[in-house]
C-alpha cells in the first residue's frame, strides 16, 4: 500500500520562543506511524514501521533519534535506518518512564544543535519523545514551561507529563 503524507491544517499552532523564533506544529498521516506531527523539519511521533521509514527515507529524512531501548522491538530499527541511508541516534528512555535524566537532555541538545537535515523523533507513541522535547524547550532553548507543555502534548506526551512537570518546578495536575 501507497505511503501518503497528508497536512491537517486544523491542528496547526504557531507559538513564538523568547528567541523570536516560531515553532509550528502540524498533526500529518503517514501510514504505519501513529501520532505524527510536523514540528520544522522534525516529524514527531510513535514508531515507524519498516514501510514508513522507507517512505520517509524517500521524502528527505536523514536521520532517526529514538527514545527507545533497542531491545524494545522485534525488529533492529537501526539496520533498517541504516540500509535506507539514514543515520541512527539513540537516547533510551526507560518504559515505564522514571523521569528525564540530564544526560538525555544532554545528548538531545547535542542532537538538535547538530548538523542533521530533516529528522525523524520518535518513542513508542511519542509520549518519551513529547516528554524530553518539552524539557528541551525550557531548559535550552528559553520556552516557558506553559507553552512547552502545550507543544508536548500536541506532539503525543501524556503519561510522562507528571516527570516533566516535577523535572520543570511544576506541580503536576490532578
Amino acid at each position: 500500500m501507497r505511503l501518503f503524507l497528508k497536512i491537517l491544517l486544523a491542528g496547526l499552532v504557531t507559538l513564538t520562543a523568547c528567541t523570536g523564533s516560531k515553532l509550528t506544529t502540524s498533526p500529518i498521516e503517514i501510514d504505519g506511524m501513529n501520532n505524527s506531527v510536523l514540528v520544522g523539519d522534525h516529524l514527531i511521533g510513535g514508531q515507524p514501521s519498516v514501510e514508513a521509514l522507507s517512505y520517509l527515507a524517500d521524502e528527505g529524512y536523514e536521520v532517526v533519534l529514538s527514545t527507545r531501548a533497542e531491545t524494545e522491538l522485534s525488529w533492529d530499527e537501526r539496520a533498517v535506518v541504516e540500509s535506507l541511508g539514514m543515520r541512527f541516534v539513540n537516547i533510551p528512555i526507560p518504559n515505564p518512564v522514571t523521569g528525564i535524566t540530564d544526560e538525555q537532555v544532554d545528548l538531545f541538545d547535542e542532537f538538535m544543535k547538530g548538523d542533521h537535515g530533516r529528522a525523524v523523533l520518535h518513542c513508542g507513541s511519542g509520549n518519551r519523545m513529547s516528554g524530553l522535547w518539552a524539557v528541551w524547550l525550557v531548559e535550552r532553548e528559553g520556552l516557558s514551561p506553559e507553552e512547552a507543555l502545550d507543544l508536548a502534548e500536541q506532539t503525543g506526551m501524556k503519561g510522562i507529563r507528571p516527570f516533566v512537570e516535577r523535572r520543570l518546578g511544576i506541580e503536576p495536575e490532578e
